[in-house]
């Protein structure tokens, strides 16, 4: 840092931390970041530190970028399958908890191997609840959702969840 570094990359910076030092963690990159005038880059896999952080974010899956967008219309509409995943294992204390809607969710399947990359359809498509013959064939193309989102998926249907960060 004391070669004020134009970039500065985080790669899951408060992974099995606790949320005190999370949030040291958090105020000590945004200081840095406005000090330095540094862009930030945060590699996560935590929701709630990407609505704490983030302005744009960019939801990888197997080394392929599937959605981008503002932090705002990706929590608050995530249109990839994938991403509405990520937000729904994100546990949600006030809500109340079903069979259809368990306290904890998950991504059902495995992230496919590193021999799979060469798979010319879409790589979430044996995880994915709305995979259809195409899926298997096609990689998908990014579609411009609206002016700031844009999504990889054969099947982008809006969803609207809520983020508690």
């Amino acid at each position: 840092l004391a070669c004020r570094p134009k970039v500065l990359i985080a790669d899951e910076p408060t992974t099995a931390l606790d949320v005190t030092v999370q949030a040291q963690i958090f105020d000590l990159m945004r200081a840095v970041g406005k000090e330095t005038e540094a862009a930030i880059i945060l590699i996560t896999h935590d929701m709630g530190s990407v609505a704490e952080m983030a302005e744009r974010v960019v939801v990888m899956y197997a080394g392929r970028k599937i959605e981008e967008g503002c932090v705002d219309d990706i929590l608050a509409r995530p249109r990839h399958p994938y991403t509405r995943g990520l937000i729904a294992c994100v546990p949600h204390l006030l809500e109340t908890v079903s069979a259809e809607r368990p306290y904890l969710q998950e991504i059902p399947g495995m992230v496919p191997p590193l021999s799979d990359f060469g798979f010319m359809g879409c790589l979430f498509a044996p995880r994915c609840d709305r995979v259809e013959t195409r899926c298997w064939q096609e990689k998908p193309k990014v579609t411009q959702i609206t002016p700031s989102q844009s999504a990889a998926c054969w099947n982008l249907q809006e969803a609207k969840v809520r983020v508690d960060a």
